[in-house]
């Protein structure tokens, strides 16, 4: 299998919107953090702030959707996640 040094990937975080309202933006770095482990076998996933920032720009209690991240790999199981940002 080919070695993923640089993936970008679309995250559904849509089944947050089912919990508690305070509970929310945590929850979707968690998610996030589980989603990367389980695809690419990651030990330790670092999430930029820019991404923590983006997940909670409507507030803290109404989090985005879905999210376009990029993944890449730092070291031997360890993983940098980054917003996607648009290029046009």
């Amino acid at each position: 299998m080919k070695e993923k040094d640089n993936f970008e990937m679309v995250i559904n975080l849509r089944k947050i919107a089912t919990g508690k309202r305070t509970k929310r933006a945590p929850r979707a770095l968690r998610e996030i953090k589980e989603i990367i482990s389980r695809h690419f076998g990651a030990e330790k996933v670092i999430i930029d702030p820019v991404l923590a920032n983006a997940i909670s720009t409507n507030g803290y209690d109404k989090v985005v959707s879905r999210v376009r991240v990029i993944t890449s790999k730092i070291d031997e199981k360890t993983y940098l996640v980054k917003l996607a940002i648009k290029q046009e």
